[in-house]
């Protein structure tokens, strides 16, 4: 007896001790980083709801939480262990102070050199490149797409594809990989076939840093002291509506930055996109929010083939172990790691008929800068690869059978699509795209005012098969 006493004991000071090193982070960061262990699968189920999960490996779990958040975790009484942030793991990141050429990528931009860069693009390259600013942060930062195309002030017959980063504004190695990448496409579209053909093919949009409050959190000048969450302490990978959990799954109102993005897909039709993470190396397909057992994505085998292309390469041109510290394919479906509720990707392939991939690229969240152009090398291949799948699948045209005028109308593959996981035609082209597996498919197209109507069409992996619809219009008879 006496002995359990004392670890009681114990093990109060132990927690009284982390609980002050909490408060400590609370009041410096705004959030505090800290890991505990569950006894079974369905309690994450419960603590998702309450604080933001960043990883799970076995019974081990680690999370962030601001203020009210930890709070709710206190009152159940696990015992926790604080941690060194991440953004607070390296005090001097080499930062970019003109010494060096930035276009190296082996340095942070500071945030005013991150803005100049953006320009730059555009100066550059007038005809390929413009920047668009899509709304700012809660400090006033700006929000900035890098949009690419051989035309670019010509909306053109093509699909539009979107990759963004650092929306954890900790997590910056896709920040700086996005940039790259910006770089590459621009420099190469001249002497490159595969990066000419993406480029004259389809309409990008890159937004290197969806947070910059966060990772600009210890001032613009250092990467330093990085947050998670944004200036209003919020996680913005919990800040969207969600199919089950409603418009605000995390409690907040949504965030300036979230805000902004959902403006922007509810103007543009983005058929495949993906959001850049770090704390772990995995391709991250729908749905977060339910594991596979609950609910798969209607395309989960289409999913997992192109999930598995980007692990591959990256496994294969990346360090001995890179991309497998989650699965030893380096792929999961999202629920089966962890479920959670709010997060982008759901949002755009559920709320936008897109295709949304989470992609985790570096264990360690804020890398050593002379790091980041090794994890360009391991990755750069499959960032082009996951892109060209834009321009695979079914596309065409849905159009009126008599005039040719082009139609807004949804594509629907009979017995197969659920869950939004149609696709839809816009003006002025009347043009869809529908990523898909290899197969046979019927496919029924359908518009406001006209009659059904549907084709069969056998698709390959990595080809596309074009199919264009004529509809005949539905006449309604007037009785007298």
């Amino acid at each position: 007896i006496i002995m359990m006493i004392y670890f009681i004991i114990n093990q109060s000071f132990a927690q009284n001790a982390e609980f002050e090193k909490a408060q400590q982070y609370l009041q410096q960061k705004g959030e505090v980083y800290f890991k505990f262990t569950v006894n079974t699968s369905k309690e994450l189920l419960k603590l998702t709801r309450i604080i933001s999960i960043d990883n799970v490996s076995g019974q081990e779990v680690y999370a962030y939480a601001n203020a009210a958040e930890f709070e709710k975790f206190v009152a159940l009484e696990y015992p926790y262990e604080i941690l060194t942030h991440p953004g607070d793991l390296i005090k001097n990141p080499a930062m970019y102070d003109g010494t060096k050429g930035i276009w190296d990528f082996d340095t942070y931009p500071t945030y005013t050199e991150y803005e100049t860069m953006m320009t730059t693009f555009q100066t550059n390259y007038p005809n390929l490149c413009e920047i668009i600013q899509i709304g700012t942060t809660v400090d006033g930062r700006k929000l900035l797409f890098a949009k690419i195309s051989d035309n670019v002030s010509t909306r053109e017959q093509e699909p539009r594809f979107m990759y963004t980063s650092t929306m954890h504004g900790d997590e910056t190695t896709g920040y700086i990989l996005m940039l790259r990448l910006i770089n590459y496409l621009l420099t190469n579209y001249g002497t490159l076939p595969e990066v000419a053909n993406l480029v004259n093919n389809v309409e990008i949009w890159i937004n290197p840093l969806e947070n910059p409050d966060g990772t600009y959190a210890g001032g613009n000048s250092t990467v330093s002291g990085a947050t998670r969450y944004n200036s209003n302490n919020v996680d913005l990978n919990r800040n969207y509506p969600n199919p089950e959990a409603g418009d605000h799954p995390d409690g907040s109102a949504w965030q300036p930055e979230a805000l902004a993005m959902m403006g922007l897909t509810d103007t543009l039709h983005f058929i495949i996109s993906a959001n850049f993470h770090g704390g772990a190396e995995v391709a991250n397909y729908p749905w977060d929010s339910w594991t596979s057992s609950q609910q798969i994505h209607a395309d989960d085998t289409w999913w997992q083939f192109v999930s598995a292309e980007y692990a591959d390469g990256a496994q294969t041109y990346g360090a001995p172990g890179y991309f497998t510290s989650v699965t030893s394919s380096g792929i999961t479906n999202g629920g089966d790691w962890y479920v959670i509720y709010g997060s982008r990707q759901d949002y755009m392939t559920y709320y936008k008929f897109g295709r949304e991939l989470t992609l985790e690229i570096s264990d360690t969240k804020l890398l050593p800068a002379a790091s980041l152009p090794d994890y360009w090398d391991y990755n750069y291949r499959s960032l082009i690869n996951y892109m060209k799948q834009v321009m695979y699948g079914i596309r065409g045209t849905i159009t009126d059978s008599i005039t040719g005028e082009p139609l807004e109308g949804t594509a629907t593959i009979a017995g197969h699509d659920f869950l939004n996981s149609h696709t839809i035609s816009e003006l002025p082209f009347g043009d869809y795209y529908r990523p898909i597996y290899a197969g046979t498919y019927d496919v029924t197209y359908d518009a406001d005012g006209y009659k059904p109507k549907t084709y069969t069409v056998t698709v390959t992996n990595n080809a596309a098969t074009i199919l264009n619809a004529q509809l005949v219009k539905a006449f309604s008879v007037k009785f007298l």
